[in-house]
């Protein structure tokens, strides 16, 4: 993605998330360009949406968007356009078709018959495609005017299905209805009967995103099943993996009755390793139920989670009680740690909006993440997981426990009347807030002395004194305005605990 295609998207991010004006001055920080950069940013968003601008400005106040707008701006940027590839394009499909494909060979030209495009094209293709293949431990190869994709069968469909985003955005209760999706009906009626039974077997259910990779596992499954004959499969599971699967005695089962409903569907046998590729999807996967909540972990999955929690801890400057997180973080670490030795990696759909949301808690997650990987020799914990963790995080930032009531002293000319009034209002429209008195601004420094642990002061007068805390002058009818000034102030002294 390129950087203004990524500024694009923060900038829709970002005023997704406000319903009210942002100014230009705020986009500049957030963005980190200047004003002439997001004029130009928002010029080309308006201008690539048809319809009446997408993001709406008003003099003196900002920048707005359009939420209905928005809203279908996003659906029509998914609906796939046909004949329009772009170079891009062009390769991912001649990618996945080989992939599909191999180790079986296919022509050259027929790949390419239908871009009209030359040799020197093709060629270039070719060495961009090898590239991008190595990353998989594969190797396109050129022979006989043929092409085709050499490698273990584990990474050929770790290729395929990074290869196929349409499985990073599809919606599992979308598969039936959505014809735009150009799934096979009948293939996807039979997984969706294949989840349903494993769920029902181990009396769980597979939440999302771990039920689409399971879909999608099966599909390129079936995919490459009917265009390759499985004697080609040339992956063997070893004696001590079979081992290891069988002591896991319920997800082997469920793994070995699902390939066997596999075999009978495609009327076609499927060598052994299809039961372990399944079983490490299914070991790798988050799941709700009576199998999802325990506290059976291994050393390794215990360690891992407290470290997880007091790196955090130290780096937040919070003291999170390991009770509050331990068994629903370590419920995550334990898939988790199955999906990085399995090479399995789950798409976090919300990775942007967590990175904008809670940029500072992902950065730090991403720090301890690095640190875990050294400590227990782990493979590189990708940003997609250390979005999931994020959230983790983000969930104890945002409860009670540490967004504790902000002590709040209410302050006027004589300390009663208007002050009682603006009390009983704030009382109701801010349960976090904690008054912790009202007082007369004359007894200002009997407010030093006495309320030492105040965080704010709402006052109908202004102070004049040197205020050590912060102070909002607010109308004693507290208006609309004022409530909105009061809900910055208490998301700054939250953001500065």
């Amino acid at each position: 993605m390129s950087s203004t295609n990524s500024r694009e998207q923060k900038l829709l991010l970002f005023l997704s998330k406000n319903q009210d004006y942002v100014t230009s001055e705020d986009l500049t920080e957030i963005l980190s360009v200047s004003k002439k950069t997001v004029y130009r940013l928002i010029k080309k968003i308006n201008d690539e949406y048809v319809e009446d601008p997408l993001i709406v400005s008003e003099k003196g106040r900002g920048y707005k968007l359009d939420h209905e707008k928005f809203i279908n701006y996003q659906k029509s940027n998914k609906k796939y356009k046909e004949n329009q590839f772009s170079t891009n394009e062009r390769r991912k499909r001649i990618m996945e078709e080989l992939l599909l494909s191999s180790p079986k060979p296919l022509n050259i030209y027929q790949l390419f018959s239908n871009y009209y495009v030359g040799d020197s094209v093709i060629f270039n293709d070719e060495q961009i495609m090898s590239e991008e293949l190595k990353k998989y431990n594969l190797v396109l190869e050129r022979k006989n005017r043929t092409l085709a994709i050499l490698g273990e069968e584990v990474n050929i469909r770790k290729a395929i299905k990074d290869s196929i985003e349409i499985f990073n955005i599809i919606d599992i209760d979308d598969l039936k209805s959505n014809q735009e999706l150009n799934f096979n009906k009948y293939d996807v009626l039979f997984i969706l009967d294949q989840l349903r039974i494993i769920e029902k077997e181990l009396e769980i259910t597979i939440p999302y995103p771990y039920n689409v990779n399971i879909f999608s596992h099966l599909y390129i499954l079936l995919s490459r099943s009917r265009k390759i004959p499985a004697l080609l499969f040339t992956d063997k599971i070893t004696n001590e993996e079979m081992e290891n699967m069988k002591r896991d005695a319920n997800l082997y089962q469920v793994a070995k009755v699902t390939v066997n409903n596999t075999e009978k569907y495609l009327n076609n046998n499927l060598p052994d390793i299809e039961i372990y590729f399944l079983y490490q999807y299914l070991v790798s996967s988050r799941m709700q139920g009576s199998l999802a909540k325990t506290s059976n972990f291994s050393p390794k999955v215990i360690q891992v989670t407290k470290v997880y929690i007091e790196e955090m801890s130290i780096k937040l400057g919070i003291d999170i009680e390991s009770q509050s997180i331990f068994i629903d973080l370590a419920n995550h670490i334990k898939p988790m740690l199955n999906r990085l030795e399995h090479k399995i990696r789950v798409k976090n759909s919300l990775l942007n909006q967590i990175k904008v949301t809670y940029e500072e808690i992902f950065l730090e997650v991403t720090n301890v993440s690095k640190f875990v990987s050294e400590k227990f020799s782990l493979p590189v914990i990708n940003d997609d997981e250390n979005g999931f963790i994020t959230l983790y995080f983000a969930k104890i930032i945002e409860t009670s426990q540490y967004q504790r009531p902000i002590k709040t002293l209410i302050m006027c000319t004589t300390g009663i009347g208007t002050s009682e009034l603006l009390r009983a209002k704030v009382a109701k429209k801010f349960p976090e807030i904690e008054i912790v008195d009202v007082i007369a601004s004359r007894n200002m420094q009997l407010f030093k002395e006495k309320y030492g642990d105040v965080e704010l002061i709402l006052s109908t007068v202004h102070i004049e004194d040197n205020r050590p805390i912060p102070y909002l002058l607010v109308s004693a009818m507290f208006t609309i305005d004022d409530q909105k000034r009061l809900q910055k102030k208490i998301e700054e002294i939250y953001h500065g605990r």
